[in-house]
């Protein structure tokens, strides 16, 4: 069977790509911006930087840190949550990417919960 025979006996009309729209929780603010900030790996680092702030700001400060692992700096295959030295949440990179594609504040939610949950003092 030849390349056109395969061809025309595809049905293309189902052919359906529903793309994964990720929320953005640091908006760009032109096309340069747009370039790092649509990063998984920026939102990541900024949702930690903004959990660390408001953590400061309620009286609770912490040293948070993310370890961001795989070959790709912008598409991490796994990742570690650090407070204080403890390894409060890990997953994979997948799994982060789904909770920005839910909201914008999903992954934010997850570390905080993750940093109360770790009960440090």
């Amino acid at each position: 069977m030849d390349n056109f025979s395969v061809r025309s006996e595809r049905n293309f009309h189902n052919l359906i790509v529903k793309p994964n729209h990720m929320h953005l929780l640091d908006k760009p603010n032109g096309y340069a911006s747009a370039m790092i900030k649509s990063s998984l790996s920026h939102q990541m680092r900024f949702t930690v930087q903004v959990l660390k702030e408001e953590l400061c700001a309620a009286g609770s400060p912490h040293v948070l840190q993310i370890k961001l692992l795989g070959d790709d700096s912008r598409e991490p295959s796994s990742w570690k949550l650090f407070a204080d030295g403890v390894c409060v949440a890990d997953g994979s990179g997948a799994f982060a990417r789904e909770c920005f594609c839910e909201g914008a504040e999903a992954f934010l939610d997850l570390c905080r919960d993750a940093v109360r949950s770790a009960e440090l003092y």
